[in-house]
């Protein structure tokens, strides 16, 4: 939801019926693609609950996940989509790549990561930092409280997520 929401209101400040039509396509390809597989692979008995808690059962889901960011960013690159949506899109892909990479061996939160790379992108769209300062430390502190990750799980999506996406709107 924060990542759709991030990229509505990169819309939003691009303003223009096409910004709409290309963040409406990134958001089918590479998050509601990958939500109607995790929900497959719930109903099959392959995963055992949407958050993907154990690390072992985030393989599959995080591969399609990729395979689904590298189509809706390669779909934003050839289609001569907006190039905030294109370096948006690059973001996010390498984020979930690097997300990938690390949970092979160790769970990191992506909850914290996503919300670390929505608050950043709202305090460089709008001039903000609330987001940041207030909204991804409640999400780490929920994912803490509900014993899905430890500190450094949280600590370590979190600043993946903000440095993705501080390096990707120095580009802009």
């Amino acid at each position: 939801m924060l990542t759709t929401g991030s990229i509505a209101l990169l819309a939003a400040v691009l303003s223009g019926l096409s910004a709409w039509l290309w963040a409406c396509a990134y958001v089918l390809m590479s998050m509601m693609a990958p939500l109607a597989y995790l929900v497959w692979l719930l109903r099959r008995g392959q995963i055992t609950d949407l958050d993907v808690q154990l690390r072992e059962q985030r393989l599959r889901p995080m591969l399609f996940t990729s395979a689904c960011g590298i189509g809706a960013w390669l779909l934003l690159l050839i289609g001569a989509a907006p190039r905030p949506l294109i370096v948006l899109g690059g973001a996010l892909l390498v984020e979930t790549l690097i997300i990938f990479v690390i949970t092979l061996r160790w769970k990191i939160s992506v909850h914290c990561a996503a919300a670390a790379g929505a608050a950043t992108l709202v305090w460089s769209l709008i001039g903000t930092p609330l987001p940041l300062i207030v909204g991804v430390p409640l999400i780490a502190w929920s994912r803490l409280r509900l014993q899905r990750h430890t500190l450094a799980q949280v600590v370590a999506g979190s600043v993946v997520g903000m440095a993705i996406f501080l390096g990707a709107f120095m580009v802009i």
